[in-house]
């Protein structure tokens, strides 16, 4: 019986496809590109408008190149080269044609599974820009170039003059220019915030050219890239300015001195380019012809992560005059990209590996140097993957530093206010005043604290204190995103957060830091334990705001065993950074206090650890020596926490002292209680520091 004819099933999907869009890669994946055998095929998916698979071609393409750029417009570009069949030879009826739609793949079958399935890496959506039939008595093969949908709008303008008035969201106006010319595909956009906005009336003319006005859009504010992903989506994104907390995961890791031989390096190369290093950028804008004002922005390299900080090469100037730029905050904008740039790509890497197909632009990866065996972070600039069976990936990568910046004009109102809070209103003053009264230690007047504000991520650290090996100095870091809701005219420094985050009380809490470090030096501060540091700095304006917001626990009781639980938990080491870890390490030093008896016997710790050598070591006993030995002074201090009076006054709402070393519940400095206000009285300010130098970073 003749087998009827069954029409091949074009419209399959691919199984085991990976986009590259992942935020990490899959150990199945990664697994198949370590493979040291591969059986390679390239797929070709032609697609409809509604991306509906019109067409699935496999086993046809012979060679070819994909090309990926992190910073062009146009961001992926390619050829193949197919063996010639009739049914897709090029023609306004062949799925081979112009501004037919491919997704291409690479797959790599996994020999560990059975049966034998490919894992698919998708390399890009493309259209077809031209194509080309070559035949010869050797070959017979087509030639197609490819570009994403980028290179369809380089020829298109505006029909009809354009105007975006001042104010609108830039996130907006891209969004809005791409749905004009028809765009509806969009991948990840990014949401303007308040200040990312058209900063003028925005006028083109019917003829404007699209993509320059994308350019136009992207380069607003400097620091966005946009272009089309893997999918064929419009996407908008703000550049990552590589804070500590922000860096996405490294993608893949290269070392060609792996010793299980799975590293796919096969050369490496470094290039460096020194000369154009700055860590500090001016960029000035255009001068209001209303107003006369012009818009500034100044930043500078801080993190001492980054080798080219400007206290580890000193300040290397770069100012740059850009008259489209009308405001303090895209002058900043283009500040920091300037820098970004000047940080990173300085040093370069090239290296030429077996295809690792799920890297994308942008991506992080590891390069481990094969003369120095040092390990860095890279981002990738541009990639080229030779399709051919013995094809290689050549990688463009530059170097990726942690790039800590300081403030720029446009948040010079906050700046001038802390400062007023310093010089007028004692936010560093009266805590040194108050430290010394209760714990008996002081900054000797010789030492500079440096302050210095950062511009990073609110809801991170508000301030921090750093102190150095080489150097008595310190640093005061304060981040003005914590403080961008502070109340100008409030004397405490009301940041419309809880009351314990005045900023008076905060720097309070700082200055505690400071003064340890002066008084024993960075080395034995250093290996304080991190409850006893955090604790009594705590402890100096009292937690009960903190304790307070403390939630989740049904009864008080159930909160406190939470809480002298995780005491104990410190005293043997542990920290964690939670809310929790800071209310504990405060409990620890209130009960410290209730075991010395009194103000000389509180002060006497601060002494005692003066002169005890290796503090790490037995580090309670040395404090406060009640016992026979430490084990016995860690229990003392647990039993006696359950017991001490300051739960009653934590759980009280309406008892207003903060619950702090000076208020009416400890050493009651003033005969009566110290609240959110009056824990630090601002009035009773004479100068802006008692045991230090300041000097602000500018």
């Amino acid at each position: 019986m003749p087998i009827a004819y069954k029409k091949p099933d074009y419209n399959q999907s691919l199984p085991n496809i990976v986009t590259g869009m992942e935020p990490e890669i899959s150990a199945r994946a990664a697994s198949t590109m370590r493979q040291p055998i591969r059986n390679i095929q390239t797929t070709i998916q032609v697609l409809n408008d509604d991306d509906s698979i019109l067409d699935t071609i496999t086993g046809h393409v012979v060679d070819g190149t994909i090309n990926y750029s992190a910073t062009s417009l146009t961001r992926r570009t390619g050829t193949l080269k197919m063996i010639v069949d009739p049914e897709y030879m090029p023609s306004k009826t062949s799925v081979i044609w112009f501004n037919k739609r491919f997704r291409v793949y690479q797959g790599i079958v996994d020999l560990t599974q059975y049966p034998r399935e490919a894992i698919n890496f998708l390399l890009g959506t493309f259209w077809v820009s031209e194509s080309s039939l070559s035949i010869s008595q050797q070959t017979r093969t087509i030639s197609i170039s490819l570009t994403d949908k980028m290179a369809q709008w380089e020829d298109l303008g505006l029909e009809e003059q354009l105007k975006i008035e001042h104010g609108t969201p830039m996130s907006e106006a891209m969004r809005g220019i791409m749905e004009l010319i028809g765009e509806h595909d969009f991948g990840y956009m990014y949401t303007s915030n308040a200040k990312e906005v058209m900063p003028y009336d925005y006028k083109k003319e019917a003829g404007t050219s699209i993509t320059d006005i994308i350019e136009d859009f992207r380069d607003m504010y400097m620091d966005f890239i946009c272009g089309y992903n893997v999918l064929g989506q419009f996407e908008y994104r703000k550049i990552e300015m590589q804070k500590k907390d922000e860096t996405r995961k490294v993608k893949w890791e290269f070392d060609s001195a792996d010793k299980d031989r799975a590293d796919l390096t096969l050369s490496f190369d470094e290039s460096y380019n020194l000369q154009d290093v700055k860590n500090r950028v001016v960029v000035i804008g255009s001068t209001s012809t209303k107003t006369g004002y012009t818009p500034k922005g100044t930043v500078k390299i801080t993190d001492a992560d980054n080798v080219f900080n400007v206290d580890a090469i000193g300040m290397r100037t770069k100012v740059i005059q850009n008259n489209d730029l009308t405001n303090d905050l895209q002058c900043v904008a283009q500040a920091r990209y300037e820098l970004w740039k000047t940080a990173h790509f300085q040093e370069k890497v090239t290296i030429n590996v077996v295809p690792v197909y799920a890297i994308q632009p942008n991506d992080l990866i590891t390069v481990t140097n094969p003369v120095t065996k040092k390990t860095y972070r890279y981002m990738v600039d541009t990639i080229s993957v030779d399709l051919g069976v013995d094809g290689l990936m050549t990688i463009d990568a530059h170097k990726l530093y942690y790039v800590g910046f300081d403030y720029g004009t446009a948040e010079m109102p906050i700046v001038a206010a802390i400062k007023n809070g310093i010089e007028h209103l004692g936010w560093l003053s009266l805590a040194e005043q108050r430290i010394k009264d209760c714990y008996g230690i002081s900054g000797d007047g010789k030492n500079t604290i440096i302050v210095r504000f950062v511009s990073n991520q609110a809801g991170g650290e508000q301030a921090s204190t750093t102190a150095y090996l080489t150097s008595r100095n310190q640093t005061l870091e304060l981040d003005i995103k914590d403080f961008e809701k502070l109340n100008l005219k409030d004397e405490n420094g009301d940041v419309g957060r809880s009351k314990g985050d005045y900023a008076d009380r905060v720097l309070g809490h700082e200055m505690f830091h400071a003064v340890c470090n002066d008084f024993y030096g960075a080395p034995k501060t250093i290996d304080m334990p991190i409850w006893f540091k955090e604790g009594f700095a705590e402890l100096l304006h009292g937690a009960k705001e903190r304790y307070q917001s403390i939630t989740g626990y049904v009864s008080n009781d159930e909160k406190k065993q939470a809480l002298i639980e995780r005491a104990g938990r410190q005293l043997n080491g542990a920290w964690e950074s939670a809310s929790e870890d800071y209310v504990s390490a405060y409990l620890i030093a209130a009960t410290m206090y209730y075991l010395s008896g009194s103000k000389e016997g509180l002060q006497g710790i601060f002494q005692r650890l003066e002169k005890q050598e290796n503090v790490n070591l037995n580090f309670l006993y040395k404090a406060l020596p009640l016992t026979g030995d430490s084990a016995q002074m860690y229990s003392k201090v647990i039993q006696t926490m359950q017991n001490i009076d300051l739960w009653q006054y934590l759980n009280d709402p309406s008892d207003s002292d903060t619950c702090s070393i000076g208020g009416n519940h400890m050493l009651n400095l003033y005969g009566r209680p110290l609240d959110a206000e009056d824990v630090f009285n601002n009035s009773e300010a004479t100068c802006e520091s008692l045991g230090f130098k300041i000097r602000y970073d500018e």
